[in-house]
């Protein structure tokens, strides 16, 4: 799992304590213990809305326009998660697509973003930043009725704050090593950075690699582990080139295989915590990008769960407030150094240990949850929002262009037609 489904599968976790839930899942996801579980494709609007008639609410990651609008027409509350801002990722996604695939991106994804908050009856996000977004988005784009504000006029009613979490209880460590002693050239008491997730075109995978190459100028112990590259269940076509970008950026340098390691494949979620406890140091860095100032780096998470030192970029929120404020963008001499400060046993590390352990009481998934518990626990007793189904309407309706282009390109015109008239139903209430 990467973090969309990470987040589905601990919220749902979360909210058996105050309600009966259904984990709506792309076939091939496997039994979570405890959690009822449908194996339904994004596709499948008719199943998908068969579902939501089960329920009282039904909490959505992402979903397209026209099975919000369908949605929006049910007896049921909705809740959009927009923890991961897509429109501001959408700016950095398919670069290497050119620009006309890029405004498709875009396009779609502000349209996928616009027709949630017309329709939510609550907005998650991850932090006060993003909170501020979301409001501003609901108000520029005159989604904000006043019959909604007066009746809350901190709109946290609206848009809650419900960040990623992590666990109560601590990692458990991998049954036999699976970093040292297991790596190429990996000692056991060698010492290990960790980049805990994928390579994303936002981030910056190069100035962690230039920092590593400045600290093996004077020691040999230092090694930078990527624990993911690729976004895993996606096609080859839709990876993003950050990625072959890095492989070839340490490859050139001699890095590759010497004191940079990339992990093929994708570490099962139940199985990170043995990376994590193997690791000396968590990573993360990215670009000067609008993305960044609204970023909730999930990875950071996992290394302030395992209690370790956290060295990235400053900007991002969680570096933010784990961290001394980070390290310039692109600066791998000040990277280096950071990592330096914490790295071997001494005043740095002892610190940024300390505030790892004191972070990680307040960032458990049993609190991180609790508006939308709070939300679900007494959702009947809560006025109604006023939907604006006129917005939804228009952002499925301006989504078509695109899409039938595509669909007419990789599937065919008779696939085209048949799908015109599916969604063509549908905008009038008369289909799934």
């Amino acid at each position: 799992m990467a973090g969309p489904a990470i987040r589905a599968l601990e919220l749902a976790r979360a909210l058996t304590a105050v309600a009966d839930v259904t984990v709506a899942a792309p076939a091939g996801s496997e039994p979570v213990p405890g959690l009822r579980m449908e194996l339904v494709e994004p596709t499948e609007h008719r199943r998908t809305l068969a579902l939501a008639r089960e329920h009282d609410v039904v909490v959505v990651q992402h979903a397209p326009p026209q099975l919000l609008l369908a949605l929006a027409r049910e007896d049921v509350r909705v809740v959009c998660d927009l923890y991961t801002p897509i429109l501001l990722e959408a700016l950095e996604a398919g670069r290497e697509r050119g620009p006309r695939a890029r405004r498709t991106i875009q396009r779609l994804a502000t349209r996928q973003t616009v027709a949630a908050l017309a329709v939510a009856d609550l907005v998650l996000c991850a932090s006060e930043r993003q909170r501020d977004l979301w409001l501003g988005a609901l108000t520029g784009r005159e989604l904000l009725d006043l019959r909604d504000y007066d009746a809350d006029p901190s709109l946290r009613g609206l848009v809650a704050v419900v960040p990623f979490g992590m666990a109560a209880e601590p990692p458990a460590p991998a049954p036999s090593p699976v970093m040292k002693d297991v790596l190429p050239g990996v000692d056991a008491d060698d010492r290990v950075l960790l980049w805990g997730g994928g390579i994303w075109d936002w981030l910056d995978a190069l100035t962690p690699m230039r920092a590593v190459q400045r600290l093996r100028e004077t020691r040999d112990d230092v090694h930078l582990v990527f624990l993911g590259g690729k976004r895993p269940a996606v096609s080859e076509a839709d990876q993003m080139g950050a990625y072959d970008e890095a492989v070839a950026f340490a490859a050139d340098r001699g890095l590759l295989g010497a004191c940079v390691h990339l992990h093929e494949g994708w570490v099962p979620y139940a199985e990170r915590g043995g990376w994590l406890l193997e690791a000396d140091v968590g990573v993360t860095a990215h670009h000067d990008h609008a993305e960044t100032r609204f970023a909730f780096r999930t990875r950071v998470l996992d290394y302030l769960w395992a209690g370790l030192p956290v060295v990235g970029t400053a900007g991002d929120t969680l570096i933010d407030l784990a961290g001394e404020g980070g390290v310039p963008v692109g600066d791998d001499a000040a990277f280096a150094a950071a990592v330096a400060r914490v790295l071997d046993a001494g005043p740095g590390r002892d610190a940024a240990v300390a505030r790892a352990a004191e972070l990680r009481a307040d960032l458990t998934w049993e609190r991180a949850a609790a508006p939308l518990l709070a939300f679900v626990d007494d959702h009947a007793a809560r006025p109604r929002r006023h939907r604006d189904l006129a917005a939804v309407t228009r952002a499925t309706v301006a989504q078509y262009p695109g899409t039938l282009a595509r669909t007419v390109r990789d599937e065919g015109a008779g696939t085209a037609a048949r799908r015109v008239a599916r969604n063509a139903a549908r905008l009038v209430g008369k289909g799934p």
